[in-house]
């Protein structure tokens, strides 16, 4: 396999992909949607079943203690989180039970097929899967049958084509991936699907951001929705939204040609130090390897055409979006 290839089978066919590393968690209870509105950046009360959202769960300050997924049924919440995450958020959400009927467990038997690309719809649906072609929703889902394999699919809601994940039992989920291939969808490896987010500009928790950032530096614009009622942080988040600007925002970085830096690799703008490369990639489409970074508000006001150095090279960034 080839990150040519791969990303071709990307953008313009369906191919089967690694993936994120992710913990599922299980909300439960009358009062879960309410309850877990009130902490979330995402309207959660008014999904309905077979629809979902993306969001951060947010601390007092603001500050992003996870993504999240979430997705709602007639009696229950399903969400998708960061690896290794499921503990703290469990304790974080517990310690505002007051009266709520609410109950949080853990998915811990849950894995993902994923499927992504132009016609991954058409492929699916042909397999069985003949809702995948009424999913266009962000994170709508629905219980389909595909080669003879019950699993839960999920239209996956970020990313620059369309990419859905079948959920099944972790002991369950490889063998479904092998009898997808089997059918005759392909394997994409993961460096063309880093290269594609990369490229996209969507950044992930544990990797370009973490629980030190607030909502906006993320450049996930849609995370946030400024309309819904209360939850843990708001005041500060609406606050940057409305009256100011965040810090740091993330950007995405064109490097040298023919340079291609490890994570964590310093970047200096108008002779200061201005972060580190957090996610790099070679570049599908030419020489150059791209990046993404959080870089201080000093350097994205200087948009367009500023440039940075990364390792004593230059670098250009752009913002998000961009």
């Amino acid at each position: 396999m080839s990150l040519e290839r791969d990303y071709q089978l990307l953008t313009t066919e369906a191919a089967l992909c690694e993936p994120p590393r992710a913990s599922r968690l299980e909300l439960m209870g009358p009062d879960r949607e309410r309850f877990f509105g009130g902490m979330v950046t995402a309207a959660v009360e008014v999904l309905e079943p077979g629809r979902g959202a993306f969001g951060f769960i947010t601390d007092v300050r603001g500050r992003i203690l996870a993504s999240a997924a979430v997705l709602a049924f007639e009696d229950r919440l399903w969400l998708e989180i960061p690896k290794g995450r499921g503990r703290t958020i469990i304790e974080h959400l517990e310690k505002y039970i007051v009266t709520d009927q609410v109950e949080i467990l853990p998915l811990g038997d849950m894995a993902s097929v994923r499927v992504a690309g132009p016609k991954s719809a058409d492929v699916l649906a042909d397999l069985g899967a003949t809702a995948a072609r009424d999913l266009t929703a962000p994170w709508s889902h629905a219980q389909v049958e595909i080669l003879d394999y019950q699993a839960r699919l999920v239209r996956e809601g970020h990313g620059p084509v369309p990419a859905f994940s079948l959920w099944q039992s972790s002991a369950i989920a490889p063998l479904m991936a092998e009898d997808l291939a089997e059918a005759g969808i392909p394997q994409a490896g993961t460096e063309a699907t880093e290269a594609l987010r990369i490229e996209h500009g969507h950044p992930l928790w544990g990797v370009d951001y973490n629980d030190s950032n607030l909502p906006q530096e993320t450049g996930i614009e849609n995370a946030v929705d400024y309309e819904k009622g209360c939850y843990l942080g708001q005041e500060i988040v609406a606050r940057i939204h409305y009256r100011g600007q965040p810090a740091r925002k993330m950007c995405r970085l064109v490097l040298a040609a023919g340079h291609t830096p490890a994570t964590g690799a310093e970047i200096e703008f108008d002779g200061r130090s201005a972060g580190t490369l957090t996610s790099v990639s070679p570049s599908p489409r030419g020489d150059a390897a791209i990046g993404l970074a959080l870089l201080p508000r000093r350097a994205v006001e200087a948009l367009p055409g500023a440039q940075v150095q990364v390792e004593d090279r230059d670098a250009r960034f752009e913002a998000l979006g961009a």
